[in-house]
Parts: C-alpha cells; structure tokens; sequence
C-alpha cells in the first residue's frame, strides 16, 4: 500500500486522542516519578518502531529514511499535543487546587518554581505568602500553607498525611528519612531509637566533649575566625566520631573532608528545588550524579569498617548494627545501613552546624544576651571549662537562645513536604483535597504575627519567661512533630547545649574588624537545609 494513501491528514488526529486518552485514564491516576526514565525509554522505542514499520511494512521504497522519520516526529508531536493539552486544561480549570491562590505559571507545572529560585526557597515562600496570604498554590499539585494550625494537622501524631513523593530522592537506596511506608518507618524507627537511649547520650557526651577540645584549641590560636566554617568542620567531627568511631580529621586540618565536599556539591543540586521525576532523570544520566554515588560508597566503606572494629564507648552505629552480632551485613542490610550512615552523618551534621553558627550570630548582635546566659552556666562550669549536660539540660535561657535561633534560623527552613490523604484534610475551615503534595515552611511561620509576638526579634525570654509572645506554641517545629520527627533530637540538643555552653563560657565574642555580619543572611542559600554565609568574629579568651 503507497505511503501516501495510507497517512492523510485524519492520521494525526488518532495520536492526539490516544495522548488525551492516555492523561485522562493513566497519567492523571497515582504517582509516575519513578516510572520516569522507563517512560523515556519506551517512548524513544515506540518511535524507533513506527519509524521501522513505515519505512519497510508500506509499499513506499522510495521513501528516504529522513521522509518517514519525519512521519513518525509529527505523529508523536500529536500524541504529545493531545497528551499536554488535556493536561494543563486538567491544571488550569479542573484541577482540586485550582481555587487557591497563587502565581498563574505555578499551576501549569511544579517546575517552574525551581526556574524562579536562586537557592532561596524559604525566603521565595515568605514573598509569596505576603501576596497571596495562607494557602498558595506553589505548583501543580503542591500547596504552601502558612496557617498557625497547619502544623498539627499535617506533621502530628494524629495526621493522616504521609511522606509525600520528594522522600523517594534516593531511590533505590533507602534510609529511615525516605521511608514512606508508615508500617516500615515505624519498625526502622524502633531499632533507631535503641541508639538514643539516656545511657547512650552520656556516651556521646564524652566522645562529643573530646572534639570540642579540638575546636576550641584551634580558635584560640586564631583569634579572627569566620565561626561558621570551624562549627561546620566541627559538627562533622563529631558526628563521625560518633557513627564511625572516628571523626574526619576536618579541625585538623581546618578544611572539610574529601567526602563532606561531596556531600556540599549535592546538596546545591537539592537546592534547586526540581521536581521529584526530574531530579530522578538527572540522577539517571552518567556523571551528572558522581558526586552523590562516591559520597555514598565513602559512607558504605566507613561503616563497613565500623562493623568490624567494635569500640571501648558505643556509638550511634552500635544500635544500627547490634543485631549482626559481628558477621557481617547482607546485601539488603548493608544497603539500609549505608542509607542510615549517611542520614546520621547529614541530619547530625549540617543542621546542628546552622543552629550553632545562629546562636552565635545572635549573642554578637544582642551582647547582652550572652552575658544573661554567662551568669546562668556560670554555676555549672567545671575545671575543663565545661558543663555537664544534665546540669544545663533545663537552664531557661540556654534553652530560650537555643530555641529563639531555631526559631528564626531553622535548620530546614522551607519545604518538608507531605502527602495528604485520599480524603483530604480540614485546616481550620479550609478544605485541602486529597493525594496533594503540602508544607508548611518554618521560616515564614517563624515570621507570622498569627504564631509569634514581635516575630523578627530575637528574644529568648519568649520561651521562658514571657510565654504569651508565642501565640501558636504547635508552629514551632525545627525538628518537625509527630511519627516522622526528628529521632535524633535529644542527641543534637545536647550537643546543642554543652557547644553553645562551652563556647560563650571561654569567649568573648565580636565582629571582626570590618564587619557587621550582613554576609551571614545575604550569602546563605536554602539547599533544603539552610547552610549560612561568612559570620568572621574576633574571639578573645575570658
């Protein structure tokens, strides 16, 4: 049969409609993100296919190669034609969002948010939810809500909602972090909570005390320091030591670790904020994810070697690996003991680096909260210049400087998403459909009047001694609430405490000639954990 005869110009119509079909009946249904390259894959052979067939099935032998090829892309141009029209119709005017606010191109795809950030996520919500108010629509299905109640109702015990499609970044490996089946988490979490015992911390605490011995040997012999970076290489140190049995060597040397540098360069790629499918696809292509892979197989190696070097005083891993009783892990179990070093070594590290570095960008600012905390620790400072954590585990201010730099600096300060259940939920008289991806972002709640009194200054009384400046006590979450909190919390508060203690007890501390900390805020970048820029203060030794 000719070529000609056979394609008019009604072919093309059949490809559209399928591509209709096809969204209405399959893609508009359940989560594809994962699916995404498959997809790719069978698309490209369909067309190698159809092309294959045109060219050889047809009576048409004088069709060059190039003719029927272009056939087969204007065939599939309308089957994408029909596919995306019926989309982003389906977005723009039936779509369960669609009555929330928020900016137009939002609403067509979940990517053009990432096109409109420079690392800047939480301070781009703060903006869009002083235009549009509580509940903005931030992209085809994901809603920011801002709403003093919001908290409870998606991040606590009694929330229906679960961990929404982002926590599958991983993929295939797996940690307690990205588990998004509430059955699993629950299980992994009940061997992760072995290793926060209160015999354990006390453990830790000695470990944790002898890094801050490094720390504070080389900030008094350099007087000027940017603080954030030695707190960071700091942070790190302590939480090798405490899941590897040793640190990574970084307050030696005064620089990071080979395999932290890794890690920095990864999470500026998570700093862009794509979506889930297309993070997915870029990890697919060969050496745009180098970086990530050889910081997982450095975390797999380091833990390998833990497994068979017990040590004198238990460390986190000692929990994690208490049930292989010395043999060593299978494949199952080595790649979920590979996912959960690497979520110590993450979760442990950057977030506790952020809070310190604010806790000590406030004390420079507000001296006279420094010298409020001096004569609270005073009693309890040894000859070692250190406090017991037991002994300070209480101390209002200390807990009130703590939490005020949680508050307004949170570790995570932007999207902790959430997927709602197939029934929806209620916020307030508010109606949030179902199976939609949502958040509540801690730095915009942190600078709501509906959650705090005087929301932009720092005022550790607030927490303490003046309880009715925080109006919505449950908005307060740097570690998150409910089943998916942050297990590891008593750990980083009381490295929290003893730090900041330890610190503010041996210095004084002031901008470095020439400064006045503005690159703190200015240069910092919301890379899903929020890391800040230079902060170079002058210490002198009390």
């Amino acid at each position: 049969m000719p070529f000609p005869q056979v394609i008019t110009a009604t072919s093309f119509l059949y490809p559209a409609i399928a591509g209709i079909t096809s969204h209405l009946f399959y893609f508009n249904h359940g989560e594809h993100h994962l699916h995404v390259t498959l997809y790719i894959k069978a698309f490209l052979l369909s067309l190698a296919a159809t092309t294959t067939t045109l060219r050889y099935y047809y009576d048409y032998p004088v069709s060059p190669w190039s003719q029927t090829l272009l056939l087969t892309t204007q065939l599939a141009a309308s089957y994408l034609f029909g596919l995306y029209t019926s989309l982003l119709i389906y977005r723009i005017f039936l779509h369960p969002l669609r009555r929330f606010p928020g900016p137009f191109p939002a609403r067509l795809s979940t990517l053009w948010l990432s096109t409109q950030l420079t690392h800047n996520l939480s301070t781009k919500l703060h903006a869009y939810h002083s235009q549009y108010g509580l509940f903005v629509r931030t992209g085809s299905s994901d809603l920011s809500i801002a709403h003093p109640a919001a908290v409870e109702a998606i991040y606590g015990a009694a929330s229906p909602c679960t961990k929404a499609a982002w926590y599958d970044f991983t993929h295939p490996g797996m940690a307690l972090q990205n588990m998004r089946d509430p059955a699993e988490h629950a299980h992994r979490r009940k061997v992760w909570a072995l290793a926060f015992s209160d015999r354990l911390l006390r453990g830790y605490e000695q470990r944790a005390r002898q890094v801050r011995q490094r720390l504070v040997d080389r900030l008094v012999e350099a007087k000027v320091v940017d603080v954030r970076k030695w707190v960071n290489l700091y942070s790190f140190d302590v939480m090798g030591e405490l899941t590897f049995g040793e640190g990574f060597g970084s307050i030696e040397r005064g620089e990071d670790h080979w395999a932290i540098r890794l890690l920095n360069s990864t999470m500026m790629q998570i700093g862009l904020f794509v979506p889930i499918w297309f993070f997915l696809l870029l990890t697919a292509v060969p050496g745009l994810s180098g970086d990530w892979w050889r910081f997982l197989d450095f975390c797999g190696k380091m833990l390998l070697t833990r497994v068979n070097n017990k040590p004198e005083v238990p460390d986190v891993s000692s929990a994690l690996i208490a049930h292989l009783d010395g043999k060593n892990p299978t494949p199952k179990e080595h790649d979920l003991l590979n996912g959960d070093a690497r979520l110590i070594v993450i979760a442990g590290s950057d977030t506790t680096s952020c809070t310190l570095a604010s806790v000590f960008y406030e004390l420079v600012r507000h001296p006279q909260e420094a010298e409020k905390l001096r004569a609270e620790l005073a009693p309890y400072v040894d000859e070692d210049g250190e406090c017991l954590h037991s002994d300070i585990l209480n101390l209002g201010h200390l807990n009130g400087v703590i939490n005020e730099a949680l508050r307004l600096y949170s570790p995570v300060p932007g999207a902790v998403q959430r997927k709602t259940p197939p029934e929806g939920i209620m916020i307030d008289e508010v109606f949030v459909p179902g199976n939609m991806t949502v958040y509540c972002p801690q730095y915009v709640l942190a600078r709501s009047e509906l959650c705090y009194e005087k929301p932009a200054e720092f005022i550790p009384e607030r927490w303490y001694k003046y309880p009715h400046m925080v109006r919505e006590k449950s908005a307060f979450a740097p570690f998150s609430i409910g089943p998916y909190n942050c297990i590891g919390k008593p750990l980083a508060m009381m490295n929290l405490r003893t730090t900041v203690a330890r610190m503010i007890m041996t210095f004084d501390m002031k901008f470095a000639p020439g400064e006045d900390g503005r690159k703190f805020l200015a240069d910092s970048q919301d890379n899903f954990v929020w890391y800040m820029g230079e902060l170079r203060l002058e210490l002198t030794r009390r």
